[in-house]
């Protein structure tokens, strides 16, 4: 059976589609519906308001980081719920180069799944109509656009013109429409939004939210026109076998200021046989008893500065951790908080870690966004010499001191820029690009082989 699923996609950036996406995931949860939700693209923050609003883990759908089979075959196996949800990127069309590779556009395409356009209405009528229909019929990449809702709204009068106008002149139905919300803020800083873990309001927030979608949007049609696929072959997976009878233990940051992951990566761990057990580099005192290895992804270590620094205990865990040889993994924020000191952007500067011999600055403006590809120079934690893999970049901070010695790395499709990347300290890694797992699962195999091979030098 297919069940019903649909992307969710919007005209631009910044139109309310992570709030609409949100309150429909909710609207649906209230009607008694298990919702998976993914988002497109390598955001790690946006999930995590679609997974508060579902009360499950949401999943990222990257055509640049995972290759295609691959793509589909992790979306039909996480796709069996009630109802998938899919939550686009950016404009609908806006990717990689002007024929917006791994776009909302194209992912929806791949996957065979119908959109939903979300369209700012608070500031046109009729125009309204004239975006809906070039987005429906952009030649050569629109996907199979099915309906619309309008946001922001002015109110019933409003949204009576812009309906008429739209489904008139377009021939798409309009589902309904959300007026302006201004009790509903989903603030933002430098990175995206400020993540769900920081807002213990939410709940509340998404309540609101599911409210006014139940009341104005026709999940009924919806639900139907979202149900209208075909009825795809399954798409396998390689076969994971656990690297040991006895699950490796490995440790994973999990707090305000570490907690950016894909959710398909940590269970990719679990399937080779890595039992992951979260740690806080700000509440902890040490890393979990019995810890064969550590995983710290990204984060916000600038924003909670004070509380890393001062934790001195969890600090003295982990280099007594690293120097014995614990297989250690860092991206962005965790590479930062495992350097000599850190400054944030008010030119407060605290020592840290001093696992790596760095200094970080937090900057105002990005310094680094994008696709990028990876070519390994040396044999890591991770990684074998020679291999390329795809990954992403987006952060504010530079740093400076040794210089890295890991990757060379290279824009995805200029790629005659490139620069070096990744430092390697003993058995640690840690870089500012985001990898994916799933892109070459030699990764978790290669990391927990080498916590086994150290259990296996400790036992003797």
């Amino acid at each position: 059976m297919t069940h019903p699923a649909f992307v969710v996609a919007a005209a631009s950036s910044g139109s309310g589609k992570t709030t609409f996406t949100s309150g429909l995931i909710r609207a649906l949860t209230l009607k008694g519906l298990r919702v998976q939700p993914f988002k497109v693209g390598p955001d790690f923050i946006d999930p995590s308001y679609l997974a508060a609003a579902a009360g499950r883990p949401c999943r990222n759908l990257d055509g640049h980081l995972l290759p295609g089979p691959r793509l589909e075959a992790l979306f039909r196996r996480q796709a069996e719920a009630d109802v998938a949800v899919v939550e686009g990127v950016m404009g609908l069309y806006d990717g990689l180069g002007p024929e917006g590779l791994y776009s909302t556009a194209w992912t929806a395409r791949r996957l065979d799944l119908p959109v939903l356009l979300v369209v700012d209405a608070a500031a046109g009528a009729t125009s309204v109509a004239a975006v809906v229909h070039g987005f429906a019929t952009l030649p050569n990449l629109a996907p199979s656009l099915v309906a619309v809702v309008l946001n922001r709204v002015g109110g019933e009068a409003h949204a009576e013109t812009v309906t008429e106008a739209v489904e008139n002149l377009t021939k798409l139905p309009v589902l309904g429409w959300l007026p302006k919300m201004d009790d509903v803020i989903f603030p933002s800083r430098h990175l995206g939004l400020v993540p769900a873990l920081e807002r213990a309001e939410l709940a509340l927030q998404l309540d609101r939210l599911g409210r006014e979608v139940l009341a104005r949007v026709d999940l009924e049609r919806l639900l139907a026109l979202a149900s209208r696929r075909r009825d795809l072959p399954p798409a396998p997976l390689e076969e994971i076998v656990p690297l040991s009878d006895h699950p490796l233990r490995v440790a994973y940051g999990w707090d305000r200021a570490f907690h950016f992951y894909y959710r398909d990566a940590l269970d990719l761990l679990e399937s080779f046989g890595a039992e992951l057990v979260p740690t806080s580099p700000l509440a902890d005192e040490a890393l979990p008893e019995g810890t064969e290895a550590l995983f710290l992804g990204g984060g916000y270590p600038e924003v909670f500065l004070d509380e890393l620094a001062d934790n001195i205990p969890y600090l003295t865990s982990l280099r007594s951790a690293h120097a014995a040889g614990l297989p250690i993994y860092g991206e962005c924020g965790a590479m930062m908080y495992f350097g000599r000191g850190l400054t944030d952007g008010r030119g407060h500067r605290r020592e840290l870690a001093g696992l790596l011999d760095i200094e970080t600055v937090m900057t105002d403006r990005l310094q680094r966004f994008g696709y990028v590809h990876v070519d390994v120079l040396e044999d890591t934690v991770l990684q074998e010499k020679g291999q390329r893999l795809p990954g992403h970049e987006f952060h504010y901070s530079v740093a400076s001191g040794v210089a890295p010695d890991a990757y060379r790395v290279s824009r995805a499709r200029r790629e005659i820029l490139s620069w070096p990347e990744g430092y390697r300290s003993g058995s640690l890694l840690a870089s500012y690009v985001h990898l994916h797992f799933w892109s070459d699962p030699t990764l978790p195999r290669r990391f927990l082989g080498q916590a086994l091979g150290r259990r296996s030098t400790h036992v003797r």
